[in-house]
């Protein structure tokens, strides 16, 4: 599904990538901002038409003359679908190609490397195919995002000590699936949400907090990996490796253990109740909320001496955060960096929803995007 569309004129790709952008479109406005003939545009937008690329979509009003016939991307051409695993459920989103996500879903299952695993994610994830009425073959794929190192062409998990799934590869999951899979790290996924869905595209360190914390830095739009794709796995900074919490690495005093939710929550305990303690002024929750701030400052700051670009909260913990908690953070880093800071570069991330499966979708609409020719 990610071949080249080769639409047979030679100005496809730019009218295409036009309509696309403005979402809404004439074909004089066309024509003037392409400097195109208008016959040369009606050419062209008859091939995209017949390569169901785009669709006509009513007229624009006007007070006099004929009314201009609107031309939009089709946005039911191609889908995408993002799955992340869980160590006791799965969730999946659909997005069609503007990113929208059309639906969602949730499956309670344990996560094993058996056959039976498999199986059981192919069925939930063909019946939600079948529910929201989309034919596999408009499926351009699945993008997975795991608690883990990924190989840097999307097959193969290098490193999943949480899920104890090192070794797992993409090729489990198409075999039952039926349909290409990429493999993604989570926090790439939650980084890559953030950057396309809010719009804004400055580079940018992401701290996806969640039951774990995952940290991903986005430069130039794209996630940045390094040389062996291990760029961005800052939870393993270690702050303190005598006498810190155990990390799930092996190590102790990782930034894992200061700023993830399971360094906030007591065994047992959700987050949903111990956030509406801390709204009631309950004493003992409230003091414990305020040394995790503490706490999340200082990763914020460490963070901030290696990429001096802005911070971005993100991930699980987001949908509980506000103004006021972003202003103790950023009044509090005041007063522990080394360096005078003359404004707040931390951010509360807009993605509250899924990031990480909406976040697995979009790579793969972005490169079936460029395959327009």
């Amino acid at each position: 599904m990610t071949d080249a569309i080769t639409t047979g004129t030679p100005h496809s790709a730019a009218m295409y990538q036009l309509i696309y952008n403005s979402k809404k479109i004439s074909k004089q406005e066309i024509a003037q901002q392409m400097q195109l003939s208008l016959p040369t545009v009606t050419q062209t937008l008859h091939q995209l038409l017949a390569d169901e690329l785009i669709v006509t979509d009513g007229k624009f009003s006007s007070q006099v003359g004929r009314r201009a016939v609107v031309y939009s991307p089709n946005r039911d051409r191609r889908f995408a679908i993002g799955l992340e695993i869980f160590s006791d459920h799965a969730t999946l989103s659909l997005l069609n190609v503007m990113f929208e996500n059309l639906g969602t879903a949730r499956l309670t299952i344990d996560f094993t490397t058996d056959d039976t695993y498999f199986t059981k994610l192919a069925q939930w994830l063909h019946q939600f195919l079948l529910e929201q009425k989309i034919d596999q073959d408009k499926v351009i794929g699945v993008g997975i995002g795991i608690q883990g190192l990924i190989s840097p062409d999307g097959k193969t998990v290098l490193y999943g000590k949480i899920l104890d799934c090192t070794g797992l590869t993409s090729a489990r999951f198409e075999t039952a699936f039926g349909l290409p899979v990429t493999l993604y790290h989570d926090a790439d996924c939650v980084a890559m949400a953030e950057q396309t869905l809010s719009k804004d595209h400055r580079d940018a360190v992401y701290l996806s907090i969640g039951e774990h914390l995952g940290t991903a830095i986005m430069i130039d739009d794209d996630i940045y990996t390094g040389q062996n794709g291990r760029s961005g796995t800052m939870e393993h900074i270690t702050l303190n490796s005598q006498t810190g919490k155990q990390c799930y690495c092996g190590r102790k005093g990782c930034l894992e253990t200061y700023s993830a939710l399971s360094a906030l929550l007591q065994p047992g305990e959700v987050i949903d109740q111990f956030m509406q303690q801390v709204a009631a002024g309950e004493p003992a929750a409230s003091v414990r909320w305020q040394q995790y701030l503490d706490d999340l400052a200082e990763v914020i700051n460490n963070l901030h001496m290696f990429v001096d670009n802005r911070i971005v909260l993100a991930g699980d913990l987001v949908q509980y955060l506000d103004d006021a908690v972003l202003t103790t953070v950023n009044q509090r880093i005041r007063q522990i960096t080394a360096f005078p800071e003359d404004r707040d570069y931390v951010q509360l991330g807009t993605v509250r929803n899924r990031p990480v499966s909406t976040g697995a979708a979009i790579p793969l609409i972005k490169a079936a995007l460029q395959t327009i020719q």
